[in-house]
């Protein structure tokens, strides 16, 4: 009859019982080491978001655009007026209702010339006060466009708007 050891089995050659079961402390380290830098390389690496000024003026664009190209789909005439703070988009229908309205938050100065003459802005608003007056660029269902240039200057940068030759918006960033 033979008698079993349990005590000094096989069992006793396994990892767990030879200390080398696991990862050591320094292996950790070294792995969390490694995770950490390929962190901080990711992060080094993401794009910069684009100034607030810079995204206002590519969000009035787009607005502007999209009056535009609106006209031209529902053959209704549109018009901008630009104030000192503000851009206002209007619809004709019989009377010119206001459609949309964008304020300037990071705008410092403004330049506003139509059909090449420059347009008071101070002076029109107090006129604006008493009277409604139409606005200044129009947007037809043809997709015409009145010829304007809008110049906003932000912190360090100015852009500025205008139609090209097919009625589309452009942004034109100033040396």
């Amino acid at each position: 009859m033979a008698v079993i050891d349990y005590h000094n089995s096989s069992s006793a050659n396994t990892p767990q019982d030879n200390g080398q079961a696991g990862f050591t402390l320094v292996e950790i380290l070294c792995v969390l080491a490694l995770l950490g830098l390929t962190a901080g390389l990711v992060v080094l690496n993401l794009p910069k978001p684009a100034p607030k000024f810079q995204t206002e003026v590519q969000s009035v664009a787009a607005l502007i655009n999209l009056a535009a190209r609106q006209s031209v789909i529902d053959g209704k005439t549109r018009g901008i007026d630009v104030s000192i703070g503000r851009l206002e988009i209007f619809e004709y229908d019989g009377e010119w209702i206001a459609e949309h309205q964008r304020d300037f938050t990071d705008v410092s100065d403004l330049d506003f010339i139509v059909e090449e003459q420059e347009i008071d802005l101070p002076a029109r608003e107090r006129i604006k006060e008493k009277t409604d007056l139409p606005p200044l660029v129009f947007f037809d269902a043809t997709g015409n466009v009145t010829p304007f240039t809008l110049s906003l200057t932000g912190r360090e940068q100015s852009i500025t708007l205008g139609p090209d030759a097919r009625g589309r918006i452009v942004v034109e960033t100033a040396p």
